[in-house]
């Protein structure tokens, strides 16, 4: 389950971005409740290429934008160092005058190893698409990740796309520079492995989700819930698990007996 937080205040809220403080601590409360564990976007990247092993029921928590190192102390904090989960940032890399007071504070939060740094884009609120010129995606996209690299020493594996904008291009363009998961804003539903929910065509109910089939790169549209309503998703999340590992159980002798017949003279016994 990916969960993206835009706006968490202890104040107010203001606008349909903004979470309370009060509503985003139950909804960390109930994911720790119901068993989830969070993971790194590299845990999350090796699982969705190679089915490497995470907790059967895992979160990644997404921090939109540059934020201040109190942001993360005050709102993260805690449930790193009483659960151990780590949160992803989705760091903009224009250097402007946010960028050259929030940078050093952020590099040692990274250093302490907790908060993982993702591209977010260099400029950023001019959301990438098959119009974008190839000067714009390169800045974006290979521009960014050598930013992200210089500045916190590790080259971003993920593109929170920005403003949710992508297309076919600015896929292939994040391939060559190296990304392996992108984001979308689309709220589809969980991942698993081989499976990620997706629309091959445009939804005139949802006409602000981009379809994500014809770029026919699952792994850089994977889809995220929004903070406000992620809670109301969690039972149909654990519904889905509990449907997959059943039905993987009712397959599995079959599955077994495959391997054994057709891949076990060249790849040998399953350990």
């Amino acid at each position: 389950m990916v969960i993206m937080f835009h706006s968490i205040t202890n104040k107010a809220v203001s606008s349909p971005s903004q979470i309370s403080e009060y509503d985003f601590r139950q909804l960390m409360t109930r994911l720790h409740d119901d068993g989830f564990q969070a993971i790194t976007t590299l845990q999350l990247a090796d699982f969705m290429d190679k089915n490497a092993k995470i907790p059967s029921h895992s979160v990644l928590l997404v921090v939109d934008d540059r934020k201040s190192s109190d942001y993360f102390n005050i709102f993260f904090r805690q449930y790193w160092e009483e659960w151990g989960w780590p949160v992803v940032n989705a760091w903009i890399t224009l250097d402007d005058s946010i960028g050259q007071v929030y940078l050093p504070e952020n590099v040692a939060l990274s250093n302490e190893g907790w908060v993982d740094y993702q591209s977010h884009g260099f400029v950023h609120n001019v959301p990438m698409s098959d119009d974008s010129s190839d000067e714009y995606l390169t800045g974006e996209l290979q521009g960014s990740r050598d930013i992200v690299q210089a500045e916190f020493g590790k080259a971003p594996i993920a593109i929170i796309w920005p403003g949710g904008g992508f297309g076919i291009r600015p896929v292939g363009f994040a391939r060559k520079a190296g990304y392996r998961l992108g984001f979308t804003t689309n709220p589809r539903g969980p991942l698993m492995y081989n499976w990620v929910p997706l629309a091959d065509a445009f939804d005139d109910r949802r006409p602000s989700w981009l379809a994500e089939g014809p770029v026919n790169d699952p792994l850089l549209v994977l889809p995220r819930y929004w903070d406000t309503d992620a809670i109301i998703h969690i039972d149909d999340v654990i519904k889905i698990s509990q449907d997959a590992t059943a039905y993987a159980e009712q397959n599995k002798a079959t599955e077994l007996e495959y391997y054994a017949i057709v891949c076990a003279p060249t790849y040998g016994s399953i350990p």
